[in-house]
């Protein structure tokens, strides 16, 4: 078995924010009046919130966004209005709370954020064509200035997520170690894979009383990526491996041909453990923190948006 037999509405706006604001999909540039609309629609009103509002042509710059880095998007009326009330929560609440909390990005940091977004974009979505991706540009109106806006409304969002959580519990790191254990485990280990449990059986009796390894895995083993190498593969996280697989992995004694078993979807395995590291608690603590505090900072925000989104009082008046 292979090593990977083993394992188991786009938007820019994705590329900048942390996994907390991954809801905020929308751009979030500035009131550059859109390409083909005229001085009267582009004022008009479409969306009220407890404290301002938002134009046509605001709205228009941030669907042109969205447009700008998901050519295919189809800007159906309920995308419009989902738009709209990402930007209004995005621009007009969080990221103002967000300055109010200190947080503070430089004009640098935006200029670096926007030049690798665009050549990234360049690259995976408009086949590396600079100038292709500058006539996009054009046709929709947009300048560097409303995709630097609406990348420093992320950055300063990505920054302020970590301010709304707290410190990670001692117990509640430990617990997480113990139920991942497999995560901080490097196991090496030999595997002959088969169709059959008859035949895995007999493999296994045969490696007991002293058969070859490496003429049995080459002779039998249904993973082309060991066969070759007496079913043995470099040290591996066991996380990477089907779940029935993983569980022999971190359960068998080690140096003993274990009893055949089977993993959806491959087969029948034939384990021998060789060797199995496991690093300590205090090796990984700080790893540890910062996935927790990630999960802490996903249910913070999203308890932050329910909040402001209470009292937002947005009302959409597109037509």
């Amino acid at each position: 078995m292979s090593s990977n037999k083993r394992r188991t509405r786009a938007s820019f706006a994705g590329l900048a924010a942390t996994a907390g604001f991954a809801l905020l999909l929308a751009g979030c540039g500035t009131s550059t009046q859109a390409a083909g609309s005229g001085p009267s629609t582009s004022n008009a009103i479409v969306a009220t919130y407890a404290g301002g509002h938002v134009t046509q042509s605001q709205l228009n710059t941030q669907i042109h966004l969205d447009e700008l880095f998901s050519p295919t998007l189809k800007v159906t009326p309920t995308i419009k209005t989902e738009i709209l009330k990402q930007y209004i929560l995005s621009d007009r609440f969080l990221a103002p709370k967000a300055a109010q909390a200190g947080v503070k990005v430089t004009a640098t940091q935006v200029q670096n954020a926007v030049l690798g977004i665009k050549q990234q974009y360049v690259q995976s979505t408009y086949s590396g064509s600079t100038s292709k991706f500058a006539q996009k540009m054009q046709t929709l109106g947009l300048t560097d200035a409303d995709i630097a806006a609406a990348v420093k409304d992320q950055m300063m969002l990505q920054d302020y997520a970590p301010m709304l959580v707290k410190s990670v519990p001692l117990s509640q790191q430990q617990s997480y170690y113990k139920a991942n254990l497999e995560k901080f485990t490097m196991v090496t280990e030999r595997a002959i894979l088969v169709k059959k449990q008859a035949l895995a059986t007999s493999l296994a009796q045969q490696l007991r009383t002293g058969g070859s390894w490496k003429t049995l895995a080459k002779k039998y083993s249904q993973d082309p990526g060991s066969s070759g190498n007496g079913g043995e593969y470099p040290p591996t996280s066991p996380s990477q491996w089907v779940p029935a697989f993983a569980q022999h992995a971190m359960t068998q004694p080690l140096n003993v041909v274990g009893d055949p078993f089977y993993a959806s979807p491959y087969g029948y395995f034939v384990m021998e453990v060789l060797k199995r590291d496991v690093q300590p608690f205090a090796q990984v603590k700080t790893q540890i923190v910062q996935t927790l505090g990630q999960g802490q900072e996903q249910t913070a925000v999203n308890a932050l948006i329910t909040r402001v989104e209470k009292t937002a009082n947005i009302k959409v008046l597109l037509k």
